[in-house]
């Protein structure tokens, strides 16, 4: 029991404060509950009718974390219930509450539900159908009215708060997304270099592979974290007040994700080629100890250009700077040399250094794109 209550404890501490999770989870509850009474009191006060419940339904339904978000929701849901009273009002007004009509009406709804337009929100349109003609709703133009007044209630107090409590613009959490995932790389990065030093130990390398492939996590929580801010950018009144410049930032962190993402894959390709190497069919031949110091020093050059990246051009890596052009072009180069030094006389190793070179110069290549696109972003 006491560790739950520190739990519970914890968990309101980091909400009320630091930014995080936590606090967007809290901030929700309470958006949640202001909409709903507020949707209620208004629906009492406006029409007495036994439809009143689905103002507080609908406020519930289309309160989301930031402005766009609701106003996103709340049209779906507009749309599905409308078309749903429709198909109701449709049945009831013309042959009544039937069963054979009953399951008509459902059918349909469930099939238009299923239209990309109303997403999540698809299910409403069978629910109100059902629950209006069921309910008797169906068959008075005038109730069915009173269902859509209620819904518009609904929606413009789950709006309003929204608004009222609009999140802050902050671009930091896009940019420590991006961060960490680049530091990530970087860690193995600099753990492939350490591996080969120490004479690729079967178990390192099979933590490294593991590392590697944990980097498609890495990924996708950048791309969430970036598209959350864009969301919370979108329609948000706060940018009227605003100094923070909405900025072509969350474009140029898209762009770096997907390098970062597809550089990512060719360093797991490299991972499991040492791991074949060490446990699998090239075990016999393994790799000298010359070209593991090689290509050692050759992943500590492109850890240099993740480090360069990070320090140098963050935050948002719209303008690379020459330093990062340097060290890249240092990069290429000592591929180019190595594949001359190293591949001439590589006998039995051949296929094996072959490929670890190529991912290498992949990686590379991946990182100049991320580059040249950058500037033409910025304009330069």
């Amino acid at each position: 029991m006491r560790k739950r209550t520190d739990l519970l404890y914890g968990y309101w501490r980091r909400a009320l404060t630091s930014r995080g999770p936590e606090r967007e989870t809290v901030m929700v509850v309470v958006k949640c509950v202001l909409s709903a009474v507020a949707a209620w009191g208004i629906g009492m006060v406006a029409v007495d009718t036994t439809q009143v419940g689905f103002a507080p339904f609908t406020a519930l339904l289309v309160v989301r974390p930031s402005v766009y978000g609701s106003v996103l929701q709340s049209t779906r849901y507009v749309a599905a219930v409308f078309t749903g009273a429709l198909l109701a009002g449709v049945a009831g007004l013309s042959v009544g509450a039937q069963l054979w009509s009953f399951g008509i009406v459902v059918l349909v709804a469930l099939v238009l539900g299923h239209l990309r337009f109303f997403r999540e929100q698809g299910k409403q349109v069978s629910v109100v159908a059902a629950f209006a003609l069921a309910g008797g709703a169906a068959s008075s133009g005038e109730q069915l009215g009173e269902l859509l007044l209620m819904v518009a209630i609904g929606s413009l107090c789950a709006l309003v708060v929204n608004m009222l409590l609009a999140p802050a613009i902050r671009f930091r959490d896009a940019q420590e997304g991006v961060l960490d995932f680049v530091d990530a790389l970087r860690y193995v990065v600099e753990g492939i270099a350490e591996d080969l030093r120490s004479g690729l130990e079967t178990e390192a390398v099979g933590q490294r592979v593991r590392a590697a492939e944990a980097l498609d996590n890495t990924s996708r929580n950048a791309q969430a974290v970036v598209e959350r801010q864009e969301y919370r950018v979108r329609l948000n009144p706060r940018k009227v007040f605003s100094r923070a410049r909405v900025p072509i930032h969350l474009d140029s962190y898209r762009l770096w994700i997907g390098v970062f993402d597809r550089a990512s894959r060719h360093t797991t390709s490299i991972t499991r080629t040492l791991q074949h190497v060490t446990e699998g069919y090239a075990r016999k031949i393994g790799l000298s100890e010359d070209f593991r110091e090689e290509y050692a020093e050759l992943m500590d050059m492109i850890a240099r250009v993740l480090d360069t990246l990070h320090t140098e051009d963050q935050p948002e890596w719209s303008d690379l700077s020459g330093r990062t052009a340097q060290v890249l072009g240092e990069a290429f180069d000592r591929v180019v040399q190595s594949r001359r030094t190293t591949l001439s006389d590589a006998g039995d190793e051949m296929p094996a250094r072959a490929a670890l070179l190529t991912d290498a110069e992949r990686l590379l290549q991946e990182i100049d794109q991320g580059r040249e696109g950058a500037r033409h972003m910025s304009g330069a």
